[in-house]
């Protein structure tokens, strides 16, 4: 693939989504190691912190709004398509491309507010009102890139369906119709299976009359 269909068909988007995966799996672990360290500061050592109950909230904001992104880009979601499943084929990937273009512009709307929000803050340079008082414009960032990233990921899927639509993509390659979370369908492959119950050692119905 030349690089400028690649750039032009946002597949880059794909790397970015899980970039922004790795980078929230960071986040998780700083968040983690914040409140150990705030806990252990406050009943071990007798100093409480006036910085980790903030950082975490803002690691864990970081985690849910940049890691949908990679949410999206694995299909982790939660969705309800019991009546698109029940479509086939072209029909399928149509009422699909719908819901990722709805998507995309509800996605639009919030990372264009919250870079307003941005922006003010900056601009003004607000901090917020605790103790530690970091700059908002650091945590009103959080948002519009976490939807930045996701409707990267949306345009990405977007074009692949409409390519696929006009037949330029196989119907096997288009993501919009492999929306199935690979980590779910190995969890419930490992359940047993429910079924009929099995004797052995002869039939269960009642046993035949003897005559002596």
């Amino acid at each position: 693939m030349s690089t400028v269909k690649y750039l032009l068909t946002f597949r880059w988007a794909n790397a970015t989504s899980q970039l922004a995966g790795y980078l929230s799996a960071a986040a998780l672990l700083g968040a983690t190691a914040a409140t150990m360290h705030g806990v252990a500061s406050r009943y071990f050592l007798g100093r409480p912190t006036i910085w980790q109950t903030e950082l975490s909230i803002y690691l864990l904001m970081f985690v849910t709004f940049v890691g949908g992104a990679y949410g999206l880009r694995h299909h982790a979601h939660v969705g309800v398509d019991l009546f698109v499943q029940r479509l086939r084929g072209r029909a399928q990937l149509a009422m699909r491309l719908v819901a990722a273009l709805l998507a995309l512009a509800v996605v639009l709307v919030v990372f264009w507010t919250s870079f307003q929000m941005w922006f003010e803050a900056y601009e003004a340079g607000w901090t917020t009102s605790t103790a530690w008082g970091p700059p908002l414009s650091l945590v009103y960032a959080i948002l519009p890139i976490g939807m930045l990233f996701v409707a990267c990921q949306y345009v990405a899927f977007i074009i692949e369906g409409v390519l696929g639509l006009l037949g330029k993509v196989p119907s096997d390659e288009v993501a919009l119709l492999r929306q199935e979370n690979p980590e779910l369908h190995a969890a419930e492959a490992l359940e047993p299976e429910d079924g009929p119950a099995t004797t052995t050692g002869g039939s269960a119905g009642p046993e035949s009359d003897r005559t002596v």
